[in-house]
Formats: structure tokens, C-alpha cells, sequence
């Protein structure tokens, strides 16, 4: 098993999500209690979603936007100590201690549980936010993603959002509840256990995250079924496909999944990937899924070129089948990183905004470490990709 921690807003919400799948399909159970910990500065989110947990910790004030109030524990240090506290209570009983996942972005601490192997999800901003203070705060948490993870499962909102009209096939608004179901969608193909065996992520890390400097994982997930095309408003997800062969149904899927990287991404190496079949799959069409994947994710010469693939039986939840690909290679994140590189580096250099920052103590040399912390890996990727 694995112990969830969902911090925040955007963390709760997608974790509602992915508590949900988990009560559908192949992963039901009778189960009264989950192995997830909800933690949020205000109460509006984590209400709506308390019960089935192992742990609900809930401020009333807020985090105003700023990463020090939140996250340099100068404010929240009894919030921290209440969630270690259930932390340890479910790890205790628990033989598989060693692996948890988290759809966070929190400070890691190792002196009160056991160190082993972490992973975050974890969802950047849109690059046109509203808050001045943006810049600072992604590239603060990104830092800390970078010290305390083996795996970084990275998303960002303006692909999230783009990635909603791609599988709809229709253009228009896009709403929040779609944008949370779809990152649950792409996260259960890892997360959800399948033919009752769990997730492992220490065989995850090991496929996708081979170099320690480089941990930025793309996961995506496609659905297909045999009935009609589902409508976004009447399914937990968003990526399905209509299939009336279950061979047809998975080749036709991972061709939707290719198309919807970025194009930049499907055409540079990929240093770690993996892939997840649900629904069983034939020889045949096995291979010709591999083979697409290698050809939209090219290995560099230095690397392992096989990929590490797992098929379940089992179909996910309602569907009948889905693919799950996960490549760490010149995904969004780099780009990303670097825009918030450049814009903080040019506040920075104006000194905008310090003092907001430094009331809750983090004096200007922090900022001018993150800044070379989040170019070291940028630089990273440059020179192994």
C-alpha cells in the first residue's frame, strides 16, 4: 500500500478526484478507511471531502499567496507536527513503510518518519497568473520538489486546460472540475491498484528517474471503452475513446495519447519511461504500443532503451481499457522553469516584492540560491537529454 498526503487547494481537489475513481471499477472495496491525509490552510475545500480518511488538518487563516507563510515553517510548525503525527500512526502498522506518493508540494522532513521513497504531483501555475508574488512562490516549491522527491509527477494549468479541449474534441470554456478529473484520470493509471496488486513506486522511480538531477515525469492516461463516447459531465474522466474492439481501443488510444504532448517533447530523448496497460492487451497489439512509444520517446544512446511495461487484466474502473505513459524527457516542466527563472531573476534584480518574504524570514541570499538551484536543473536536462 501507499499513504497519500494532499496539501492545499489544488491538491485536495484532484485528491477528491482520485478518491472517488478509487471507489469504482477494479480498486472497490469495502474498505471504511483510505490511507490519505488531507491537509489545507482553510477549511473550504477539505470539508467536502473529509470523510473515508485517515486524517483531516485544517487552518482557518489562509497562506496569502506566499510560500514563506506557508511553507518556511515560521507559521505553520503545529500544523506540520499534527500531520506527522498521523503520518507516523499509518505508516507504523504498515509493512510497506518505504513508499508513499503525495499530490503535494511540501518541505520533506525525514526525523520523524522513515526515509524512502517519495514522489509529488504537483501542478504549476498558468504563466498569465494575477498574483505578483507568483514567480517567487513556483520556483521556491519547485526547489524543494527538487530536494525532497525521486519523482516529480508534473503538471502545469495552461496544458491541463489545453489538454481538456484535446480530449473533448471541442472548443469553449473550460471548467476547474474538468481540469481536477482529468489529472486524477492521468494519475490513477499509476496510482489505483490493479488485479490487487499495488502500485510500486520504487520500481517507478527506477524506470523514469534513472539520474537523480532529473526527476520531471509527464504521466498521461487514455481511456477507451465500447460504449458511446462518454460526455465530460457524466464520467469522473475526461480522456475516453469509443472502441468496439479492445485491440483497435488500445492502438487507437495511444495514438490519441502521443498526439496530445507537446509537439517539442515527442521529438527530443527521454531518459526514463514506463508504461501501463489496463484491460489486458494481446501480443500483437502490445508491441505496437511499445513501438509508438519509442518512436515518440527516443531513448538517448546512454540509456536503457527497453521499456518497462506492466499490463493488468483488469479494466479500470467503468472502462474498458486505458494506457498510461510516463516520460521524463523535455516535457512542459523545462520551459516552464525557465520562464519562472527569468521573470523572478528580473524582480529579484529590482528587488520587488522581498519584504513580503522576508517578514517570515527568508532574507535575499535564499532567493539567489533558489534561483541557481532551479537553473542547475534546467542545465541538468540540457546536458543529459
Amino acid at each position: 500500500m501507499s499513504i497519500s498526503l494532499c496539501i492545499g487547494q489544488c491538491g485536495n481537489q484532484v485528491g477528491a478526484e482520485l478518491l472517488a475513481l478509487s471507489q469504482h471499477g477494479v480498486t472497490a472495496d469495502s474498505q471504511s478507511h483510505r490511507p490519505c491525509i488531507l491537509v489545507d490552510s482553510e477549511p473550504k475545500v477539505v470539508s467536502a471531502i473529509a470523510d473515508r480518511v485517515a486524517g483531516v488538518h485544517v487552518e482557518q487563516s489562509g497562506r496569502g499567496n506566499n510560500w514563506a507563510m506557508g511553507y518556511h515553517q515560521t507559521t505553520n510548525v503545529a500544523l506540520t507536527a499534527r500531520v506527522l503525527e498521523s503520518l507516523r500512526k499509518e505508516i507504523e502498522p504498515s509493512r510497506w513503510h518505504w513508499r508513499w506518493p503525495r499530490k503535494s508540494t511540501p518541505r520533506g522532513d525525514s526525523r520523524h518518519v522513515p526515509q524512502g521513497v517519495h514522489s509529488n504531483g504537483c501542478i504549476a501555475p498558468s504563466l498569465v497568473g494575477d498574483s505578483p508574488l507568483q514567480n517567487y512562490n513556483a520556483l521556491f516549491t519547485l526547489r524543494h520538489l527538487q530536494m525532497y522527491s525521486d519523482a516529480i509527477l508534473y503538471k502545469d494549468n495552461d496544458d491541463v486546460a489545453r489538454l481538456v479541449a484535446h480530449w473533448r474534441g471541442a472548443t469553449g470554456g473550460v471548467s476547474l472540475t474538468e481540469m481536477n478529473r482529468l489529472v486524477a484520470g492521468d494519475w490513477a493509471g499509476l496510482f489505483l491498484p490493479s488485479d490487487k496488486r499495488p502500485f510500486d513506486l520504487g520500481s517507478f522511480v527506477t524506470q523514469t528517474c534513472p539520474m537523480a538531477t532529473v526527476k520531471f515525469v509527464d504521466v498521461r492516461t487514455a481511456y477507451y471503452t465500447q460504449r458511446p463516447r462518454f460526455k465530460p459531465s457524466d464520467s469522473r474522466l475526461v480522456a475516453l475513446l469509443p472502441s468496439t474492439d479492445d485491440a483497435a481501443g488500445l492502438a487507437a488510444a495511444t495514438k490519441q495519447l502521443v498526439a496530445s504532448y507537446p509537439y517539442p517533447a515527442t521529438q527530443s530523448p527521454c531518459i526514463g519511461r514506463s508504461i501501463h496497460v489496463r484491460g489486458g492487451a494481446t501480443a500483437a497489439s502490445l508491441t505496437s504500443v511499445v513501438k509508438a512509444i519509442e518512436r515518440a520517446f527516443p531513448a538517448p544512446n546512454w540509456t536503457e532503451q527497453r521499456i518497462a511495461t506492466t499490463v493488468s487484466m483488469a479494466p479500470p474502473v467503468a472502462t474498458s481499457g486505458a494506457v498510461t505513459v510516463s516520460a521524463n524527457g523535455q516535457t512542459n516542466a523545462i520551459p516552464m522553469l525557465s520562464t519562472f527563472v527569468s521573470r523572478a531573476a528580473q524582480q529579484l534584480h529590482a528587488k520587488a516584492y522581498l519584504h513580503w518574504y522576508k517578514k517570515y524570514g527568508v532574507e535575499e541570499d535564499y532567493f539567489h540560491e533558489t534561483l541557481d538551484a532551479c537553473l542547475d536543473v534546467v542545465d541538468a536536462y540540457a546536458s543529459f537529454v
